[in-house]
């Protein structure tokens, strides 16, 4: 993988297809022109840039939808559009074309000064952990990125949810995210349109809370990182 590269796909994978490996369709084929076609309407439709996607590059086939930040460039591959042989329930198996070029193009796209400045101090600097720039790259686009359905929206942030959980931790809902997984209208409360830097909950302290019988309608929180982060290639 190059480390300038930023792939839409899961940290940790499992064999239980609802608590899915987000892999979505992985024929590693050449795109066909309408197939092409259909993609470009979904780039249309979010209103993103088409001269920033490239298709059918060869040394991206097999992988995933990847951006490279370095060279602003978004490789589109057959792995945008969703599982429909293992009938998953995960909800980054089964989001559409437009979710997955709104999570690469608006969710990580919109860092890209940050992971350019965290290029130059070497490749192994990250400024946000490369889970929560993934969490944060599918509430972005689910927050800001123009045509998507409410569904699209709803299996963002649900996304967002999923992957958090993936690496042990949970995220603390705020009114955005509630209002578009559970549907409450902003005549019911009020809600914030600002893009929130998510909070995170780690399960591990939760479940020592709850042994301890310290867990009264509280939770302990994980510190929000937000510098020195590890483990990611870009």
């Amino acid at each position: 993988m190059n480390s300038n590269t930023i792939r839409f796909h899961a940290i940790t994978s499992n064999d239980d297809r609802n608590i899915a490996n987000g892999m979505r369709n992985t024929s590693g084929t050449p795109l066909s022109e309408s197939e092409i076609a259909f993609v470009k309407s979904e780039i249309r439709r979010i209103r993103a840039d088409e001269d920033i996607f490239i298709f059918n590059d060869a040394d991206h086939l097999r992988d995933s939808a990847c951006y490279n930040f370095e060279d602003d460039k978004i490789y589109v591959t057959r792995n945008v559009f969703p599982d429909e042989l293992y009938a998953s329930a995960h909800p980054r198996d089964i989001m559409s074309v437009g979710a997955v070029l709104a999570h690469v193009y608006y969710g990580h796209r919109h860092y890209r000064q940050e992971y350019l400045s965290d290029w130059e101090k070497g490749k192994d600097y990250h400024t946000t952990p490369p889970w929560q720039d993934e969490c944060r790259a599918s509430l972005t686009a689910a927050q800001i990125a123009p045509g998507l359905t409410e569904m699209d929206k709803r299996y963002l942030v649900l996304d967002a949810v999923y992957r958090a959980k993936e690496f042990g931790q949970l995220i603390e809902m705020n009114d955005f995210m509630k209002e578009t997984v559970f549907g409450y209208s902003s005549n019911e409360r009020k809600i914030t349109r600002d893009i929130e830097q998510p909070k995170y909950v780690s399960e591990e302290s939760l479940k020592r809370d709850q042994a301890d019988g310290a867990y009264e309608h509280k939770v302990s929180k994980m510190r929000q990182f937000s510098r020195d982060y590890d483990d990611f290639e870009r």
